[in-house]
């Protein structure tokens, strides 16, 4: 609640224990005052957390100051804000009614000399400033720009560690001496959040608040799930106690080291800290206004879009090189009578097989360890230059596929289904079922995480055949990995077994692995070609060539898994005799990184390694499959609505590959989880790739405004542009045919940066 309901509320309980005086005045009884000391500041802290704890734990009605659901970090970042300031007040109101004067207990509290934990001080400004490094790797500054912009980012981080400081000692003195150390808990909290982000950081380059603000994003509390689909094999009762054991560990590490007399001499009026402050607050102003007039443009970006908080305003640099007034087009609309599937198509409904696999990307499809896939590919696949997914994440990139649009539409389609409890099915599979299609969903993953069941196959369950996924809950949390192979062959055996009592066509099913998946794994009885793998608990955060070598091993052990299951699978299709007239197509979610950019994994950017994946596709026989430069999971749909001769629909950006191409088009990804890139869009096109920013790529619709990031050549990123026009006339030169495909307006801004 905002503080001055909160201040009433805590004054209409103090008027209880207030007695009336002999002299006609009310007073507070002193003794009775020390009593309430305690549930006065108690009170504050928890009126200022329960708008949070009922949002966030009961996903509750949501007051103004609390934040939307997918901003879990952001919201207990600011619940720990709150409480300090809501136990500040209940004690400020408990002086108030005690008889004090705040005025004067305030400059007690300014003058009194006060132990300054130094090494608290020193450790988490030191963390901050190698945090804030990370961000800047990768990035190309001059030495004295990135010397100047790091100078400024420690004086920064001084001012926040410091502001921290003040605050849990304004709380700790408030508060009753029994409990004067409880907010010096909140401020070893401080220094493990940065050392954990430097950790997320070095790993993936994410910040550990992407990956925070997504466990809320149901609407509810979802820790579990959260783990289980990013392979984290924990119970989440164990991350929770790990994490407080954490953070008490560092309480008692730093009040342990105030104890020490070498430590603890340095004592000092609080006033010279908050004059303390002041200055290096005015060393900040000073570095930012005096860097604008000397540092280049991308380096004055790049050092404040990089990062979250800042303690100045007025130096903001534009998001990017150029910047566009843009009107996305709206998300394709299917005609009810647009026709039917098996009419007068090229085919009369063939059998149709999508076998997703997660993690893949398009060079682990090679002879020495997918001999199978890679020789499918080469003689029996339609022939496909660099193909790409629709996004970085799985979420995304199946609503892409199934959708045949850009995930832009993704984030309000997803609050839509939490909001509402429904979304509407994707019109393919309607149209699948308005044609008899018997159709199975079949995948080894909880499709609750990031409501992936209903923005990819929509709520209504009841149209497939078979709907079968597997909920973290539901299995324990160790078996829930392990048992993800063997979960893989029973999806596989399932679906042999459903087509044996199936008729001749009609069939669709989509199969999702899951192995490859970090984690990288394979089933017992499987021999993998690769005995020198990667087998250490996580990864290492300065790996040498050995060690990534090591962990690709592992990971092409597990697409050599996969690969031995699709092969058995053909192998039975054949035996049916249902092979030559089926659509199969085997393609991956999104990429996976091994520190090519400097990152792990994917979901934190939109560079080739983690959106370039393979896109096989094995068409009837008889069906002419022309070659084609490119495609990507857009293209998916498109090509199978030709495939039926169902008409092209405007809004979808992808086009069918059973159309000869006269030259290549432009493929594109979009991502939510942007990573320290910020990058919420990318094109690619003969080897040169477009990046593009914009705020909040959360926000429930497409954006109005957009910014060029960078565009990178096959030498690399072009940055000898100066005019926004000159960036247009090279957007339309590389990638001519984006604009017109994704917008109804495309208006650069003249006056930008």
């Amino acid at each position: 609640m905002p503080l001055p309901e909160m201040a009433g509320m805590l004054l209409w309980i103090g008027n209880h224990v207030i007695t009336l005086s002999r002299f006609g005045g009310f007073v507070m009884n002193r003794k009775l005052s020390e009593r309430w000391h305690g549930p006065f500041w108690l009170g504050g802290m928890a009126l200022a957390l329960l708008p949070f704890f009922v949002a966030l734990g009961f996903n509750g009605p949501r007051a103004p100051w609390v934040l939307e659901a997918g901003k879990f970090g952001d919201n207990v970042i600011r619940s720990i804000w709150w409480a300090l300031n809501g136990s500040a007040l209940g004690g400020l109101i408990w002086l108030k009614l005690s008889g004090r004067t705040m005025i004067g207990s305030f400059r007690l509290w300014c003058a009194e000399r006060h132990q300054f934990h130094w090494m608290w001080f020193i450790v988490s400004v030191g963390v901050f400033g190698f945090h804030n490094y990370l961000f800047l790797e990768g990035f190309r500054f001059t030495p004295i720009e990135k010397v100047s912009t790091m100078f400024g980012r420690v004086l920064t981080g001084a001012v926040i560690v410091g502001v921290y400081w003040l605050a849990c000692s304004l709380s700790g003195a408030l508060a009753p001496k029994k409990m004067r150390r409880w907010p010096w808990v909140v401020a070893a909290f401080l220094p493990f959040v940065m050392l954990a982000d430097f950790v997320a950081i070095l790993y993936w380059k994410n910040p550990i608040i992407n990956l925070l603000n997504q466990l809320d994003e149901m609407g509810s509390f979802d820790l579990g799930s959260n783990l289980a689909s990013s392979g984290v094999p924990a119970p989440p009762w164990a991350v929770v106690l790990s994490f407080f054991l954490v953070v008490w560990i560092f309480y008692l590490l730093f009040h342990w080291l105030a104890a020490r007399n070498w430590i603890s001499w340095l004592k000092m009026p609080r006033w010279i800290l908050l004059v303390f402050l002041c200055g290096l607050w005015g060393g900040v102003w000073a570095e930012k206004a005096v860097g604008t007039s000397w540092k280049s443009r991308n380096a004055l970006r790049w050092g404040h879009n990089v990062y979250d908080v800042h303690v100045i305003a007025g130096f903001e640099p534009p998001l990017g090189v150029a910047q566009f007034d843009v009107s996305f087009h709206p998300k394709a609309l299917f005609e009810e009578r647009e026709g039917v599937l098996g009419g007068d198509g090229k085919v009369k409904r063939p059998d149709i097989f999508i076998i997703m696999v997660e993690s893949t990307r398009q060079d682990a499809i090679a002879p020495e360890h997918a001999p199978f896939l890679a020789d499918f590919r080469d003689k029996e696949c339609q022939k496909i230059g660099t193909t790409w997914a629709s996004s970085n994440s799985t979420a995304l990139s199946w609503y892409g596929l199934f959708h045949g649009s850009l995930p832009v539409f993704w984030p309000g389609e997803k609050a839509a289904s939490v909001r509402e409890s429904k979304l509407e099915t994707p019109f393919w599979f309607l149209q699948l079922k308005q044609a008899d299609y018997r159709m199975g969903i079949r995948t080894v993953c909880d499709l609750s995480y990031r409501n992936m069941g209903a923005t990819s196959f929509g709520t209504n369950q009841e149209l497939f055949e078979v709907y079968e996924q597997s909920p973290a809950g539901d299995i324990h949390w160790q078996d829930y990995y392990d048992q993800i192979p063997q979960r893989e062959k029973t999806s596989f055996t399932s679906t042999v077994e459903a087509l044996k009592l199936a008729p001749s066509s009609g069939n669709f099913h989509f199969i999702a692995l899951d192995s490859t998946h970090y984690g990288y794994r394979w089933h017992e009885d499987f021999e993998p070609p690769y005995a020198d793998y990667y087998d250490e608990a996580g990864i290492p955060g300065f790996p040498s060539d050995e060690d990534i070598a090591s962990i690709k091993r592992r990971y092409h052990n597990s697409v050599a898994w996969v690969d031995l299951q699709v092969k058995e699978f053909v192998t039975e299709l054949k035996k049916q005799g249902r092979y030559d007239d089926s659509v199969i197509i085997v393609t991956g979610d999104h990429g996976e990184e091994f520190y090519e950019n400097g990152s792990w994994f994917h979901s934190s950017s939109l560079l080739p390694a983690q959106t370039q994946v393979p896109i096989l596709i094995k068409w009837p026989k008889g069906v002419e499959a022309p070659p084609q430069a490119s495609a990507s999971h857009l293209d998916l749909l498109p090509s199978l609505r030709d495939l039926f001769d169902l008409p092209q629909v405007p809004g979808m950006l992808g086009r069918s590959l059973l159309k000869a191409s006269d030259g290549e088009r432009t493929q594109m990804s979009f991502a939510c989880n942007t990573g320290v890139s910020g990058v919420c869009m990318a094109w690619y096109r003969d080897g040169w790739v477009a990046t593009f920013v914009w705020e909040n790529p959360f926000s429930y619709g497409p954006p109005e405004e957009i910014h060029l990031d960078d565009i990178i050549g096959p030498d690399g990123s072009i940055m000898l542009r100066e005019k926004p026009s000159e960036w247009l006339d090279l957007l339309r030169q590389k990638f001519p045919d984006a604009p017109e495909r994704l917008f109804s307006k495309f208006n650069v801004v003249t006056e930008g940066p």
